[in-house]
């Protein structure tokens, strides 16, 4: 059982999540554990769910970072995302009531999970509880968002060229008054990102900033002509 004191290290990033907006900190022990909560660590490189295998996981990283990833048509594997302390995953899953996972999710840091059952939210014939029930409404949401993000990688991986990935992933990327997307993926990951080879991508790039469309370093990308985004 969660109680107060073996959540109180996670609380302000719990409390920073939108699956717990509006619900006060005092509520949190009652409401993760009528949803069956529990915190798991997982060493790097450890799986936390395997496509095509049970149990669904539904988490919240409290610490460490994730990747999830999924195979194509041709058994390569395609990264979604790689998710940082203060994300969550599995929530469209569980919400479709899934009884086998879709995608791969393994520790790419050494991680601590708190592990969620949307499910016993169905059990209930109703919902007395104002917290579990803005909890409901945040989760409803916190799906919409997500729906939103993986029609954003069927655009991507529905363009051809490398250059048409990259102005598409770039387009959805939050943008600073200078033009900057702060890069949360290495050229590795992103190139898995996106599904391309990491060799062909940072030609790709080179080439975009030699023509002007864009600059880089290991950390961020500079739009520099706005007509890029329009591919």
């Amino acid at each position: 059982m969660l109680t107060r004191d073996i959540l109180e290290p996670y609380t302000e990033i719990l409390m920073k999540h939108d699956l717990f907006e509006g619900i006060p900190a005092e509520a949190l022990p009652n409401l993760l554990n009528a949803l069956g909560g529990e915190i798991k660590r997982y060493a790097a490189g450890q799986n936390i769910m395997r496509m095509g295998r049970a149990p669904i996981v539904t988490g919240i990283i409290l610490a460490g970072a994730i990747e999830v990833s999924f195979l194509n048509e041709n058994a390569d594997q395609i990264d979604m995302n790689i998710f940082e302390a203060g994300k969550s995953f599995g929530e469209t899953m569980e919400g479709a009531d899934l009884s086998e996972s879709r995608m791969f999710v393994k520790a790419i840091q050494d991680a601590v999970i708190l592990r969620l059952q949307f499910r016993r939210l169905y059990e209930k014939p109703a919902c007395e509880d104002p917290h579990l029930w803005r909890f409901t409404l945040n989760m409803l949401r916190r799906i919409s968002a997500k729906g939103i993000f993986y029609q954003h990688k069927i655009r991507i991986m529905g363009q051809k060229s490398i250059r048409a990935k990259l102005s598409v992933y770039l387009q959805e990327a939050p943008r600073d008054a200078d033009g900057a997307v702060q890069r949360d993926m290495n050229q590795t990951q992103l190139a898995r990102y996106l599904g391309v080879e990491r060799s062909a991508l940072s030609r790709e790039m080179s080439h975009l900033r030699e023509e002007g469309a864009i600059d880089y370093d290991r950390k961020t990308v500079w739009v520099r002509d706005e007509d890029f985004l329009a591919l």
